[in-house]
């Protein structure tokens, strides 16, 4: 006879796999928080966009400052990148993580309690500095808890995750200003990144247990510092930083800046209703990002594909420069189109990474996220230049003002697709 020890150890839980169901349902919990924190990210980023035109009445800001004080974030977080990068590599992402939004947190109180334009600007610089981490720490930690054939997925997945800030600033926050005001929103807004960095400091860790965080030997400053020569010797690198200054900024200056004021000057759109706008054209760049996604299985050459999405956006543009006084539903169909169309810059931290060696990875994709976040600061800036170059003290921007903002943008972003167009891919053949 068999004992019956022996019979019945097929039922006894196989420790091994225990261990490992445990870590996946680890990996899972600490991947949804990062989703979570990301979407306050992206919220911060875009805000403005709902509320532009109530900061400029209350606060007696003009469009250069409007444009100005909401590109501040962008030259923040811009800044932020490198220091944040070191910070990541020496303390680890959870802690770095929790003590950046902390200082979000500090923003978004600021940004609500602000009674000028100086106070608006110091809220929307420490919102940049307290984002900085939200997208690259949470790429560390999933490149330390998942394999590397999962990476570019679930990178994929926060970012449509996190675009759920991105909605949360149209209708939603919209909603919230008529109830509680925007200082109110703001508040409520402070309380939930709060949230997340609890969230963060209690339930991430940097590596499954028994992972070394630090796998790689560390480098001296010197071997440091010869890597940063090495990329920005990198001649492909300086060209996707081109369409990467260009491309994403684009985006934001229409969706996340001016979308509003162009829907509430010349549509007559109340807040509810621009905020209805803004949210479908959010959904439409996560729309465009799945597209894309599944169109660069099919393009050898990713370059082109990067290439045909920047003319066909700057196309679009110089349709909305052109045509005057459209009407509503015509000029919603064209932006909505842009928003789906201009979903292209996706494809651009695919392309920087495909040109990199791997020991210089972090360096390299630093350097063009710093091109993404200093274009969108400057781009938007400037728009806000082109505005306030008309006369506005008796009431709202003229049409051909917003006109100007898409002629600007479909200007730069051929010049930008021109030059990237010599760039070679890093892999001749992905199929």
């Amino acid at each position: 006879m068999v004992p019956s020890a022996v019979r019945q150890s097929p039922s006894v839980p196989n420790p091994t796999e225990a261990m490992k169901q445990s870590e996946q349902r680890k990996a899972l919990q600490i991947f949804l928080v990062l989703c979570g924190a990301y979407v306050a990210s992206q919220f911060y980023r875009v805000a403005n966009a709902a509320i532009a035109p109530e900061l400029m009445t209350e606060l007696e800001l003009s469009a250069e400052a409007m444009g100005g004080i909401t590109g501040l974030f962008f030259f923040a977080f811009a800044a932020a990148q490198i220091p944040t990068g070191v910070l990541l590599d020496r303390y680890g992402a959870r802690v770095t993580m929790t003590t950046l939004f902390l200082v979000a947190v500090l923003g978004s109180i600021t940004f609500a309690v602000a009674n000028s334009g100086l106070i608006l600007a110091i809220g929307r610089i420490l919102l940049g500095v307290g984002c900085a981490a939200g997208l690259m720490g949470a790429m560390v930690v999933i490149a330390r808890w998942y394999p590397e054939d999962r990476f570019a997925r679930l990178s994929a997945l926060l970012f449509v995750i996190g675009g759920g800030g991105t909605l949360l600033a149209t209708t939603p926050l919209s909603w919230a200003v008529e109830i509680i005001g925007w200082r109110g929103a703001f508040i409520g807004m402070a309380g939930l990144t709060g949230i997340f960095a609890a969230l963060l400091f209690l339930l991430v860790r940097d590596g499954p247990p028994g992972k070394s965080v630090k796998e790689d030997p560390v480098e001296s400053w010197h071997e440091v510092l010869g890597g940063l020569r090495t990329v920005l010797r990198n001649r492909q690198l300086w060209l996707v930083s081109v369409i990467q200054f260009v491309g994403y900024a684009t985006v934001l200056t229409v969706v996340g800046l001016w979308g509003g004021p162009y829907l509430a000057d010349v549509h007559k759109l109340d807040g509810v209703a621009r905020g209805n706008v803004l949210l479908t054209l959010n959904i439409a760049v996560l729309v465009g990002v799945l597209i894309y996604g599944r169109l660069d299985r099919y393009f050898v050459k990713r370059k082109w594909l990067i290439v045909a999405g920047a003319i066909s956006t700057a196309v679009i543009l110089g349709l909305l420069a052109v045509l005057e006084q459209p009407n509503f539903w015509i000029a919603t169909a064209l932006l909505l189109l842009f928003a789906t169309v201009g979903s292209y810059v996706m494809l651009n931290h695919a392309f920087a990474r495909s040109v990199l060696p791997n020991h210089l990875i972090g360096r390299g994709l630093t350097f063009q996220n710093l091109a993404v976040f200093l274009g969108v600061a400057v781009i938007q800036s400037a728009s806000g230049l082109i505005v306030g170059s008309w006369d506005t003290s008796s009431g709202p921007s003229p049409e051909i003002a917003y006109r100007w903002i898409f002629t600007f943008l479909a200007i730069l972003l051929v010049v930008a697709a021109t030059i990237f167009s010599f760039a070679k891919d890093g892999a001749a053949d992905r199929n």
